[in-house]
């Protein structure tokens, strides 16, 4: 339909993370990801980094303030939040410190908060360590109703789906732009976070970033592997609260059009090389 949302072509742009100990968390990620702190207001911490971007604040550790995306200029996104309207979801203006003066939150099934703007940085360099923030996974209760709303409502395209031997629904991936997905729901018992991804360009760059893992005495937690749905190489460590963090490459490019796929919850769906991690 021609008032359908068309988030596409959008990028997550930051994360916003809540901790119990954020002056932790902030050395982690100045060292493991290779980043800048700036103090924003008190006990609010913005780490920067070439194209990855976090705020760190005071809060139950695993848990997510915001995920912000961001479109390439202002008429996208008057386009979009004009076709919001039309759905009936509220959406509510807001001040953000890495977005300009037009973004605005939505709230989904699961409380989460996404944020939507246009981005008030700089932030076209590349480090010697390239990874550009690119996806987040959610764990939820109600996968089908998560899956309706960002899809119905917000405009994302589905690009493959995970089904057990039941035929239910235990994973879904979906898009923003040409990347194979930039959000993602797991079925699970508990409403969380499961993991966010950053974005090297290759498989030398994989293996630059476990080399500079293993020189501070972090363990890779599951990894190298190649993911089934997206394709991509991927690798994964953990930061002092636990939350999941994931370097890719190579994730596979789609078409707005392209149908999805379906995959079985099996391991080789998560790794093709090997052994997964199952969620459920």
């Amino acid at each position: 339909m021609k008032n359908d949302p068309k988030i596409w072509p959008a990028r997550l742009h930051h994360l916003s993370l809540f901790s119990e100990d954020p002056e932790r968390m902030v050395e982690w990620y100045k060292k493991a990801l290779v980043m800048e702190d700036v103090t924003l207001e008190d006990g609010v911490i913005w780490l920067k980094g070439a194209q990855r971007n976090f705020i760190i604040s005071k809060g139950r550790k695993g848990q997510v303030d915001h995920a912000a995306f961001h479109f390439k200029n202002k008429k996208h996104l008057e386009i979009y939040l004009e076709q919001l309207d039309n759905t009936n979801c509220k959406v509510e203006p807001i001040e953000s410190p890495l977005l300009d003066k037009e973004a605005f939150s939505i709230k989904d099934p699961d409380n989460n908060i996404f944020h939507f703007g246009t981005s008030s940085l700089d932030d076209s360099g590349l480090s010697a360590t390239p990874a550009r923030l690119q996806h987040v996974v959610f764990r939820s209760q109600d996968l089908p109703r998560m899956v309706d709303f960002h899809t119905n409502v917000l405009g994302f395209k589905v690009s493959d789906i995970v089904k057990d031997e039941k035929g239910q629904v235990t994973a879904n991936f979906m898009r923003s732009d040409p990347e194979h997905h930039s959000l993602g729901v797991f079925r699970a018992d508990e409403t969380s976070l499961d993991h966010f991804c950053s974005e090297s360009s290759s498989w030398n760059d994989i293996r630059d970033w476990a080399d500079h893992f293993a020189s501070l005495g972090i363990a890779i937690t599951w990894g190298a592997g190649r993911h089934g749905a997206g394709n991509n190489l991927f690798i994964f460590v953990s930061d002092p609260d636990g939350n999941n963090v994931e370097i890719s490459a190579e994730i596979e490019h789609w078409k707005y059009e392209d149908p999805p796929r379906e995959w079985a919850h099996e391991e080789r769906t998560l790794n093709l090389w090997g052994v997964a991690w199952m969620r459920s």
